[in-house]
């Protein structure tokens, strides 16, 4: 009896400069990733060979492949074909393509995708999954520069750190120090500063994502043993009363430099820290709030002061923790510092400046 022969599957290889990528983008698509953004998504463009949602995935694909400008999709992934078959896309757009697409975003766009990004975020998250019962939850917030035209929409005069530039664009974020996660990040316009209104905004969405908003026991539990690490900028007694009546744990530096001055003042028992020349003591007339803080004045070698040092005074309501301690947990803010200079590098947040403000939300929150 003659059996029936099975003809054997042709396979198609392809040469791939991101190989790793092509395996992690087969993971995504089998997992359902993308599938959040392309339920909620429907910017108004007309599609012809790919639809809107498609390039958002294209420009998301080339992020991920080192691009470092909407341009860099012909060199990075349209050329690639392994890689847009492994995620899934059923090619790759030109780049005029793909940029139109993203001046075509408008602020309900920016909410529907807002809302794709908190729903992968609820789904894999390490810091909505946090034990609070085994050690508080450490959140760092922070304000960075992203430099714009001046003719850029949101984009005004202020200070941009060390670019060139003098207007442009402020980026809000709020990370996870343990995962190393970002939590919530939204971009303003260049002369948004350190205010309450800001906090509040950043924390109640904070709170929205990773179950701290209401009043219930346990949730004011979870807020108990949560800590936010602000940084001099974010100092000021009604953001710090404000963090203190949410019932959370606060870590920080005073902003004012008179109040600084005026607490330093007369402190002759200084103790040596872990790093050489800095020095930390015990303020004698602490600040009062609404609820206690631990305050330590730190000084550190500095040629540009008159008397040698540049002083500052941290703060914790961690009342159990040794100086030195409390000092070195605030040190620890470095680290989403390092985050962002490291995604405004590898992610070219700041190289990648579109004109329109909802084109340039949409962009951070793909690197998201």
């Amino acid at each position: 009896m003659a059996h029936d022969t099975i003809p054997a599957q042709t396979r198609i290889w392809y040469d791939s400069a991101h190989a790793s990528l092509c395996l992690l983008g087969s993971y995504l698509r089998q997992t359902g990733f993308f599938q959040p953004l392309e339920e909620r998504m429907s910017i108004q463009q007309k599609a012809i060979k790919y639809t809107a949602v498609q390039k958002l995935e294209m420009f998301f694909v080339a992020l991920l492949a080192g691009a470092k400008a909407v341009s860099h999709t012909n060199l990075t992934l349209r050329v690639d074909p392994a890689l847009w078959r492994a995620f899934g896309l059923p090619g790759c757009a030109d780049q005029a393509g793909i940029a139109h697409t993203l001046d075509a975003v408008t602020e309900a766009d920016v909410s529907a995708l807002r809302e794709a990004v908190a729903e992968t975020f609820c789904r894999y998250s390490q810091a909505r999954r946090h034990d609070w019962t085994q050690e508080p939850l450490v959140l760092d917030l922070d304000l960075s520069p992203l430099p714009a035209s001046r003719h850029a929409e949101g984009s005004t005069r202020g200070y941009m750190g060390r670019c060139r530039s003098k207007t442009g664009r402020k980026l809000v974020r709020v990370r996870a120090a343990a995962s190393g996660e970002t939590i919530w990040e939204t971009v303003g316009a260049g002369n948004t500063v350190e205010t309450l209104a800001v906090v509040q905004e950043a924390v109640t969405e904070t709170e929205r994502l990773l179950g701290l908003a209401g009043e219930k026991e346990a949730v004011q539990a979870k807020r108990a043993r949560t800590e936010i690490r602000l940084d001099g900028g974010w100092g000021t007694t009604e953001i710090i009363t404000w963090l203190l009546e949410r019932g959370y744990q606060v870590t920080g530096k005073f902003k004012s430099s008179s109040r600084v001055r005026k607490l330093v003042r007369g402190i002759t028992d200084w103790q040596p820290t872990s790093s050489l020349g800095r020095e930390v003591a015990v303020v004698p007339t602490p600040v009062p709030f609404v609820r206690p803080l631990a305050q330590y004045a730190v000084r550190t070698p500095s040629k540009e002061q008159k008397d040698g040092y540049y002083y500052a005074v941290v703060f914790s309501t961690h009342l159990d923790l040794p100086m030195t301690e409390v000092v070195s947990r605030y040190d620890g803010r470095a680290g989403v510092e390092a985050d962002l200079k490291s995604d405004k590098q590898g992610l070219a947040l700041a190289v990648i400046r579109k004109r329109r403000l909802a084109a340039q939300k949409a962009v951070v929150l793909l690197t998201q």
